[in-house]
C-alpha cells in the first residue's frame, strides 16, 4: 500500500489506528494532509472542500496557458436540457 488517509472525529480512535498501523507496518506519519491523489483538501469550520484547481493551474503553466486572457462562454439559460433515452 502506498498512501493511506485516516480521518475521523474521534482523536483517540485515530491514534489507536495509527498505533496499530505503526506496530504492524513500516509507516511514516506525514501529519495533516494537504493533497492526496491529486485532490487538495481545505479544512473549514463547517466541513471540508475538495478541489483540483491546483492541478488545473499546474497544467495551464505546463502548457503555457496560465496567463492567457479568459473569455466567457455563452449560455442561454432559457434552453431546457433533457435526457434522451437510447433505444
Amino acid at each position: 500500500m502506498d498512501d493511506v488517509l485516516i480521518f475521523g472525529s474521534n482523536v483517540h480512535f485515530l491514534n489507536d489506528v495509527k498505533f496499530f498501523f505503526s506496530n504492524n507496518f513500516d509507516m511514516k506519519d506525514l501529519g495533516l494532509v494537504d493533497v492526496i491523489l491529486g485532490i487538495k483538501l481545505i479544512k473549514k469550520n463547517d466541513g471540508m472542500i475538495l478541489t483540483k484547481s491546483h492541478y488545473v493551474e499546474k497544467l495551464l503553466k505546463t502548457f503555457n496557458y496560465f496567463n492567457v486572457k479568459p473569455i466567457s462562454t455563452p449560455y442561454d439559460s432559457s434552453i431546457k436540457l433533457k435526457k434522451i433515452l437510447s433505444k
